[in-house]
């Protein structure tokens, strides 16, 4: 039997850090797999240490430093998997990605490196653009275990996948499932970009729009039924002509802790592309949030 892929943690030696370790030993585990720890040292970093003439400023010894702190950083105790400890030097978004690549992971985890708890740092938010594989970004006041998720979906494949994903999580940490698609408003659809209406429909052009748009969330629901079954969930469509902004609203009320969603994939009905909103939500939610590569 193949061993899966190893669970990629990117590790700055922030205060997040133990945190992002503890969720990938978590994640790791759960599929009897291994973990990458990695540290990137920036190499704009290793000039500006030559220039300042820092005691530590050859490449090696930056290497063996950073290890001797993720080696400390991962103790002595014996863990439930395998841990390897690596440095590098490069460009940390660009060697992340390639040590992903190298390594054919599925899955990064990576600390928000928020400090005013609300904007997301660059390499965090350059990772969910770019990384080749799904990135969970946790918040620095992220406990070990999620309560409350909340998948994003407008009834593509993509958005398919990400609700597989977020009922996997649900069941493994016993959390509660919030199913969340966002529709554009029809009093505010002048072009029919929504839907294109029936002159015989004994229904409004509104009635119809919210009739098709609970069909679609119901036959959606249908095909992944299997997934739902061991799941605690909820539904709930919502009408906004800015996505990012209703669903950052919503999560800011309903107690979330982590959001799941697709980074590929768009919808007529909901008239959005997901890639777009997943990054804005990054910014403007406080919460943890699991950036879902669509196949």
């Amino acid at each position: 039997m193949n061993t899966p892929p190893p669970i990629i943690a990117g590790i700055d030696f922030s205060d997040s850090s133990p945190l992002v370790l503890r969720h990938a030993i978590h994640a790791a585990s759960l599929l009897g797999t291994s973990v990458l720890a990695i540290h990137v040292f920036p190499s704009s970093g290793l000039a500006e240490r030559r220039a300042s003439g820092y005691r530590v400023a050859d490449s090696s010894a930056i290497q063996a430093e950073g290890l001797k702190k993720l080696e400390a950083l991962i103790g002595t105790e014996k863990h439930a998997v395998e841990i390897r400890p690596v440095v590098r030097i490069g460009r940390p978004v660009d060697t992340l990605n390639r040590v992903i690549e190298e390594n054919q992971a599925d899955l990064l985890l990576i600390a928000a490196n928020d400090l005013t708890k609300k904007r997301l740092g660059s390499i965090a938010s350059q990772c969910v653009r770019t990384a080749p594989c799904d990135v969970l970004v946790l918040r620095d006041w992220q406990g070990c275990n999620f309560s409350k998720i909340l998948v994003c979906v407008d009834f593509s494949t993509s958005s398919g996948i990400a609700l597989e994903r977020a009922a996997l999580l649900a069941q493994e940490h016993e959390a509660k499932l919030e199913i969340v698609h966002v529709m554009y408003p029809p009093e505010m659809d002048e072009w029919g970009m929504v839907l294109s209406h029936r002159e015989e429909s004994p229904l409004s052009y509104t009635e119809e729009c919210n009739k098709e748009t609970a069909e679609r969330m119901k036959a959606f629901l249908l095909r992944h039924a299997d997934s739902l079954a061991q799941v605690s969930y909820e539904t709930l469509i919502l009408e906004s002509a800015h996505t990012a902004t209703a669903l950052t609203n919503h999560v800011l009320t309903n107690g979330a802790d982590l959001v799941v969603l697709g980074t590929r994939g768009h919808s007529r009905l909901a008239g959005f592309f997901l890639g777009t909103n997943a990054e804005r939500l990054l910014h403007d939610a406080p919460v943890s949030i699991l950036a879902v590569r669509g196949q």
